[in-house]
């Protein structure tokens, strides 16, 4: 996530020394909880740097993964590594079986045609679509990821061929076609956004193309969400991984998520927004669970876009599938 910091408007020292006068040298409770939420709020976004470990990382092979079927076409897995520790979710989807579709974010929920979208989580996004899988997707801007609603999509974003958001020629994009076959592309020109992309979201960087690792500038583990594909756009992986409690997963950088695409089986793959935007909502037995990011105070940010993946003939209503606490 991209973001902007308001400048302070007066002398912190100065309201520091009136409120200690005011209190007798005791700060009020209350503005310390509103301190503490704003730097874990902060403390998570893609821009911040994390510590990188030196351990090294070997990606699990195809033969070591438990699928375990979510739906017609659709399949998911996880990954537990307690010596690095890692954590990952994978979800496989066939994009071609009758059954499977693909949503984004509604036109209704933005004000323009330029980006600028109310918010929401990942979570709402699921219940209200009643999706089989749902993650989140392109990087942003905003003034505050706690306080702000509204967010500005940085790159392009298209739902049911209408062109919300404008392209960003310095970022990748995944594009999914009236044919239901999907493609990754590394700039986002006119050019490359025909007239039969049905639906598309900005990300950042191609990490995988035509099975090879391509160099990153970053190298740091953190939080990601990645999308690959394979078998010419017709299977979609998503991997999430974990990287907010570095105690139960150190999160990967751009290039070791690239070389767990490839063994995954995918050709290219796309780096979405990660850090603390990272989100993975999956229903299973007809309830909708937060995958990832897990957290001890289950607090989840207003991410700015996100896509799903829907079933046909999945008549169970949103409002049924409440979330798993």
């Amino acid at each position: 996530m991209l973001q902007k910091y308001p400048a302070p408007l007066q002398s912190v020292q100065a309201r520091m020394q009136y409120k200690q006068n005011r209190t007798g040298g005791m700060l009020p409770l209350f503005p310390l909880l509103i301190l503490v939420c704003c730097l874990w709020c902060f403390s998570g976004c893609t821009t911040v740097p994390t510590t990188y470990t030196d351990t090294p990382y070997q990606p699990v092979t195809r033969e070591e993964i438990r699928w375990r079927s979510l739906s017609p076409g659709i399949e998911a897995a996880d990954i537990h590594d307690l010596q690095l520790p890692l954590i990952v979710h994978i979800v496989k989807i066939d994009l071609l079986n009758p059954a499977v579709s693909v949503i984004t974010s509604e036109p209704a929920l933005f004000t323009n045609s330029r980006g600028h979208i109310r918010g929401e989580t990942t979570l709402d996004f699921a219940l209200r679509h009643n999706t089989i899988v749902a993650f989140n997707a392109a990087p942003f801007k905003t003034r505050s990821l706690l306080f702000s609603v509204y967010r500005t999509i940085v790159g392009i974003h298209i739902t049911d061929f209408r062109r919300m958001s404008m392209p960003h020629e310095r970022y990748g994009a995944l594009l999914f076609y009236t044919d239901k076959t999907a493609r990754i592309i590394d700039a986002q020109t006119e050019s490359l956004l025909s007239a039969d992309v049905r639906h598309a979201v900005g990300g950042f960087w191609t990490i995988l193309r035509n099975g090879t690792v391509l160099p990153q500038k970053l190298h740091r583990r953190d939080s990601r969400t990645a999308v690959g594909l394979a078998d010419n756009g017709r299977t979609l992986f998503v991997v999430v991984v974990e990287g907010e409690n570095k105690r139960k997963s150190q999160g990967l950088s751009f290039e070791e998520t690239a070389r767990l695409m490839r063994e995954l089986g995918a050709d290219d793959a796309l780096q979405l927004d990660g850090g603390s935007s990272s989100s993975l909502v999956l229903q299973e037995n007809r309830t909708q669970h937060i995958v990832a990011p897990i957290r001890s105070w289950n607090i989840h940010i207003r991410v700015a876009s996100n896509v799903g993946i829907v079933i046909k003939g999945n008549t169970s209503g949103a409002l049924l599938n409440t979330p798993a606490e």
